[in-house]
């Protein structure tokens, strides 16, 4: 975690230098299709104003020190049960950021390692390539961290692993650490904070194994409409938690 002393974030006035920020931020970027119906736009113009406000929040939280970030891209749910055009159209956008991302001058100079992860089969095979190249190429680039969780469920994540445990004979003397370390986000840190927008008050499988400890941030706002404002509560409501880790 980074202190406040070594922050460079003056739009968010009400962080303490003596109080950390986290080290992790997992998001759940809700309510982009609520967004979009409000103002009489089809879904594929709130997903695309979420895209942009991503990139905003990911551009301020590295400035602030944040040096993961894990979004809720698409939930496995999502990938399998979405109408044909709207899945079309949030590909394109993963799309786009994929080519955003691989033109970054951040990643360019390989200070950004890009991880997509999930059940990418389920996703068409030109796009498949497209993230898994972008993983490939950034594996070595630190020390920030993006991941993105593509077509994913925590419970996908646990049976993904128990298949490898079985595939690799390893499940002899295995203990909690040891099974994190196999998982597909477990060579991440542990979220410090969850934030989640749109007004639901629940994980909807999202890094479910991994967030025991997390605090869980939830607003009502909607996701486009998560303003660096929105983005400062949520840091300094972590601040003032009190973290206790069961003891």
């Amino acid at each position: 975690m980074k202190d406040g002393d070594q922050l460079g974030g003056a739009w968010c006035n009400c962080l303490s230098p003596s109080r950390p920020l986290p080290g992790h931020v997992a998001i759940i970027p809700d309510g982009n299709r609520r967004w979009a119906r409000r103002l009489g736009l089809p879904p594929s113009a709130g997903h695309l104003e979420g895209y942009r406000v991503a990139k905003r929040v990911l551009d301020d939280l590295w400035g602030l020190g944040v040096r993961y970030v894990t979004f809720y891209g698409l939930s496995r749910e999502n990938c399998l049960h979405r109408p044909g055009e709207e899945l079309s159209r949030l590909y394109e956008i993963l799309s786009l950021a994929a080519d955003d991302l691989a033109s970054d001058h951040r990643v360019a100079a390989g200070r950004v390692r890009v991880y997509f992860t999930g059940d990418l089969n389920l996703l068409p095979g030109w796009l498949r390539e497209k993230l898994e190249a972008l993983n490939k190429s950034t594996e070595h680039h630190g020390p920030e961290v993006l991941a993105v969780a593509v077509c994913y469920s925590g419970r996908w994540e646990v049976v993904e692993t128990a298949r490898r445990l079985l595939e690799a004979g390893q499940a002899e003397g295995l203990d909690e650490e040891g099974f994190r370390r196999l998982m597909p986000l477990g060579w991440l840190p542990e979220p410090d904070l969850l934030i989640r927008t749109g007004g639901e008050r629940r994980l909807s499988g999202f890094l479910l194994y991994h967030l025991a400890y997390t605090e869980l941030y939830f607003t009502d706002v909607l996701w486009p409409d998560f303003s660096r404002e929105e983005l400062c509560r949520a840091l300094c409501w972590f601040q003032r938690r009190e973290r206790r880790f069961g003891r």
